[in-house]
């Protein structure tokens, strides 16, 4: 207990000595008490000033300092990277992360870090604090909380430095950091001179202060405050003192800035300038391949190819090697249909050679992957069979093939064997936000896959049963054989079970096969590797993963044995179980399974009557597939005109004709069934939907607001599940334009545009006269230019200002002067990134761009309405798909209404159910009151109708009351003191 009580008082007591020592004026200092155990004892430390820090005492201090300390707690933060390191795994399927660790990871080291934290405060408050290495400590100190994800106490450590360790006065007061003073001329600078004589040079490391400014920006955007760190790295990027050593760091941390706003193109190029901070050659090779990457991202394929091919050169791991040679040989497609044949016969080339024979999965999966860009579902289908059928250990790739390969079966209607891939697919590999809708088809597939396994059995046993009996018997014959020899019988056994039974694989006349002959003459086989190697990966690619025990070809005969006994409604070898009508395989046993009576054809007929209605059915209401349900449904009375389902199966049609905005079939079917079933319970239902004041239409009413509010909390399966049963139920009438609206931005955001547009043409064809309907047809016009917009963005060039512009990144709130942005029409040609270079800031204070966070006011919400205000919108519980919709929604509400100026529209959550979106900020709280009281009156009517009014309120507030806010977390309180002093507007 007294060892952990020293820890913490010391790292206390080191806070209030060292920044009452150090500290510039308005900087970091404590006033912490010593534990009244230590309070009569003095650190060496505390009496640092005492004696004379003469020429043998600096060496003592210096060198003890250095090698007991921080010599010992760099060597474990070094420990704890590398483990972190060794436990990070890249996909290199998706866009790797910036860093090879995570802070996931190395939080995991807690221990470790906690004992370097210890260890660099004992050799501070141990020492002389004139020692060169109090400053490499505090370094420590900060990036050890950084990798524990400690970032507020990271920030304080790093800023202590620089303030601690600013340039002084030669009578030892500080120099305000950034003013001339520090060069004594017209130098504008917040560096440190690193101009250093010999001895220092040799003895001691270079000062930490100027590190400490790059690790502060590290820790700004480890922690999202992109414009804090954004001000920053302007600030070092032209600074005349910032030393040339930590330029690629500098860069490195720039990169790392864009690559979190997303701006690949940029960020690859920074990347690419702070490749000398890479440990080894590993690390230089996966953040070539990264680099590659951005620029494929940034649609520059040139580049992203030249950096793969680095890669391959540079690359120990030869996973990383595959998939950057596949990925260099993609860069090759562009939109020329010779290049892309070429890269995929690159591909299938590749997967033939011996080299890479345990990589064919990947390499298989690309060539799909490049069939599927150039619609060619035929040979993309191909490859991925054999991706699958190659796949030996990889199973995250097996997966990924599965996936694909349902998919595409899904899309050309092949629902038995989509299931049965869907069913092989491990769900681990799927996206969470992707999952429901992944369950919700499988649950469906497996419905619909096994009506139309009904539907072809009983197809194909009519289509025997049709036959002339020669024929017939003829079928059967040659049938009967093709089952004996599937379950290893001879073909002149009549039952099972028989003595002479004998296994196709294993027969008396096959000549035994040499697993180690391989047709040339060679060393001994066990002797050479290579053969063996092959010899190893083609018996998997034969036999799959085999048990070491005896007889495993028996018995996975007698297991393909039962398989094909079940297949066939017959009893396998041995089954005490089976029914006493199954005969033994014969002729006329499988002649008892057609149906030759009109008894059995009835049978036959009426399950696939019930067939084709359940597929229907579920192709309706669980997938949304309406023109799949018409076509099972139409099929349906084609097929078994007058059947005992033809009223029901009208009425849905009736219902999926409306759903697909075909009014004149819809009116056709409508007109049937009134003719044909006029006082069935159905028909009234469509000509009488719901009487006014019947308790019916209150249930509906309460079912689809309920509906409507899982849509807007995102909780997307469970509303989709209770519409498709409330639609089953009360038809169409109770939907409004609204929940029809939120549930095609749901689609959209799926990118699932055909469902959507279906649900949108709904809006149109039954509200055409309300606000959302010209909102749908919009976004019909958006969503069937979708693909071209997307082309054109994509490659879409913009020509950011030179070296020499105005422009600067500023923080959020800030004003920010932007130089012209020329944006050109794409070129086919593949041009240089463009690279993203910043002015200098202009000449201000600069030690207001290296500064902490707002601080919340100690004293709660202040009124200050003379002072900057946002308007925001509250939203509770509302997911942030349609937070995005609301962002886009003010945004274009401000490009109409106030043209002439600048309003900018920032979502921000607050916590897990309170979401705001920030507009502004306006001058005063007079000018955001004027803007909320016009935007809350047009919110309901033409910004966002399709919102509840129960789930958004409006508010105003100031940086400094948004800062309290943020740490409160209490908007009701927020609210009392808005009513409070502005009565007016909050009631």
């Amino acid at each position: 207990m007294d060892t952990i009580l020293l820890r913490v008082s010391t790292v206390f007591i080191l806070l209030f000595y060292c920044s009452a020592g150090y500290a510039q004026i308005g900087g970091l200092s404590f006033d912490l008490p010593k534990p009244k155990k230590f309070e009569n004892r003095k650190l060496r430390s505390e009496k640092t000033g005492d004696k004379k820090f003469t020429i043998p005492r600096r060496f003592m201090q210096n060198t003890t300092t250095h090698y007991n300390f921080y010599f010992n707690a760099n060597e474990k933060m070094k420990e704890v990277l590398a483990r972190a390191k060794a436990a990070h795994r890249d996909d290199y399927t998706k866009l790797l992360s910036f860093y090879n660790y995570g802070f996931e990871e190395t939080a995991q080291y807690k221990t470790d870090l906690d004992s370097i934290i210890y260890k660099a405060t004992a050799g501070i408050l141990l020492h002389d604090l004139r020692s060169n290495w109090v400053d490499n400590l505090y370094l420590l100190i900060g990036r050890a909380y950084y990798l524990k994800k400690d970032f507020d106490s990271a920030y304080l450590t790093f800023q202590y430095l620089n303030y601690a360790f600013s340039p002084k006065e030669k009578d030892g007061y500080d120099k305000v950091i950034g003013s001339n003073s520090n060069e004594e001329g017209s130098a504008f600078s917040i560096s440190t001179n690193e101009k250093r004589n010999i001895a220092k040079k040799l003895l001691s490391r270079p000062p930490s202060r100027n590190e400490s400014l790059v690790w502060q920006t590290r820790t700004y955007i480890a922690n999202d405050e992109l414009p804090e760190a954004a001000s920053l790295v302007q600030t070092l990027k032209y600074d005349p003192l910032f030393p040339s050593r930590l330029r690629e760091d500098l860069n490195e941390a720039q990169a790392w800035y864009f690559y979190k706003q997303q701006n690949w193109d940029s960020a690859a190029v920074y990347l690419e300038q702070a490749l000398g901070n890479t440990e080894n050659k590993q690390e230089t090779a996966r953040w070539e391949y990264l680099i590659a990457q951005l620029y494929e991202a940034s649609n520059k394929h040139d580049l992203a190819k030249s950096f793969y091919e680095r890669v391959i050169k540079h690359t120990i791991d030869p996973v990383m090697e595959v998939y950057a040679v596949l990925n260099a040989i993609r860069q090759g497609e562009g939109n020329n249909e010779k290049a892309i044949q070429e890269a995929v016969d690159a591909l299938a080339k590749m997967g033939r050679r011996d080299k890479y024979v345990i990589y064919r999965d990947i390499i298989y999966y690309t060539a799909a992957q490049i069939e599927l860009d150039r619609k060619q579902p035929a040979a993309a289908k191909a490859f991925l069979e054999k991706s699958i059928r190659y796949s030996i250990d990889n199973l995250q790739q097996k997966n990924r093939s599965f996936l694909a390969l349902a998919n595409l079966e899904f899309e050309a209607r092949d629902y038995v064997n989509a299931k049965r891939h869907y069913d092989s697919t491990n769900t681990a590999i799927i996206d969470p936000e992707d999952l429901p809708a992944y369950n919700l088809r499988k649950d469906a597939l497996s419905t619909i896959a096994a009506q139309q396994l009904v539907i072809q059995r009983q197809d194909s046993l009519q289509k025997i049963a049709a036959m002339p009996e020669a024929d017939r018997t003829a079928f059967l014959k040659k049938l009967l054989r093709q089952l004996r020899k599937q379950q290893g019988l001879k073909e002149d056994d009549v039952s099972f079970g028989n003595a002479t039974q004998t296994f196709a694989g294993n027969t008396a006349n096959a000549a035994p096969v040499d697993l180690f002959n391989s047709g040339a003459k060679a060393d001994f086989y066990f002797a050479n590797a290579a053969l063996r190697g092959k010899g190893f990966n083609d018996f998997k690619l034969k036999w799959g993963n085999r048990p070491n025990a005896d007889n495993w070809q028996r018995s996975a005969a007698i297991k393909q044995q039962a398989s094909a006994a079940r297949n066939n409604n017959l009893p396998a070898t041995g089954d005490a179980q089976a029914p006493e009508d199954l005969q033994p395989l014969s002729i006329e046993s499988l002649k008892n399974k057609l149906p030759l009576t009109p008894e059995k054809l009835k049978v036959s007929n009426d399950s696939i009557l019930q067939a084709r209605f359940a597929t229907g059915k579920a192709l309706q209401d669980n997938l949304e597939e309406y023109a799949d349900a018409v076509a099972s449904y139409e099929t349906l009375r084609s097929q078994f005109p007058g059947s005992a389902l033809e009223e029901q199966t009208l009425f849905n049609l009736y219902y999926c004709y409306t759903k697909l905005g075909d009014a004149d079939k819809a009116a056709s079917v409508k007109q049937l069934m009134d003719t044909k079933f006029a006082k069935s319970q159905l028909t009234g239902i469509i000509n009488n939907p719901v009487p006014a004041d019947s308790g019916r239409k209150k249930e509906g009413a309460v079912v689809y607001d309920e509906v409507y509010n899982l849509f807007i909390e995102g909780k997307f399966a469970e509303a989709l599940n209770k519409k498709h049963q409330a639609d089953s139920l009360y038809g169409n009438h109770f939907w409004s334009p609204q929940l029809l609206y939120i549930e095609a931005v749901y689609h959209v955001h799926q990118r699932e545009d055909s469902a959507a547009i279906a649900v949108l043409k709904n809006i149109s064809s039954l509200y055409p006269s309300s606000p959302m309907a010209a909102k749908a047809r919009t976004m019909i016009d958006v969503l069937g230019r979708r693909a071209q917009i997307e082309e054109y963005l994509t490659n879409l060039q913009i020509e950011r200002p030179a070296e020499d512009s105005s422009q600067a990144i500023a923080a959020v709130g800030t004003p920010m002067v932007q130089g012209p942005v020329v944006i050109k029409q794409p070129d086919t040609a593949r041009q240089q990134p463009p690279v993203v270079r910043n002015a200098p800031p202009s000449t201000t204070d600069t030690s207001k761009l290296v500064k902490k966070p707002l601080p919340a006011p100690a004293g709660g919400f202040v009124n200050a309405p003379e002072q900057g205000h946002y308007v925001v919108l509250v939203m509770d519980k509302v997911d942030p798909v349609y937070v995005g919709e609301a962002k886009n929604a003010f945004t274009r509400y401000n490009k109409e209404k106030y043209y002439n100026k600048q309003i900018d529209v920032l979502p921000l959550p607050l916590t897990d159910d309170i979401r705001f979106v920030l507009i502004g900020k306006f001058e005063n709280a007079a000018a955001s009151l004027e803007y909320m009281n016009a935007a809350s009156k047009m919110a309901p009517l033409e910004i966002i109708p399709w919102m509840p009014a129960a789930k958004y309120s409006f508010i105003i507030i100031t940086e400094n009351n948004l800062e309290l806010l943020k740490s409160t977390k209490d908007v009701p309180a927020y609210k009392k003191f808005l009513i409070a002093n502005f009565k007016e507007n909050f009631k």
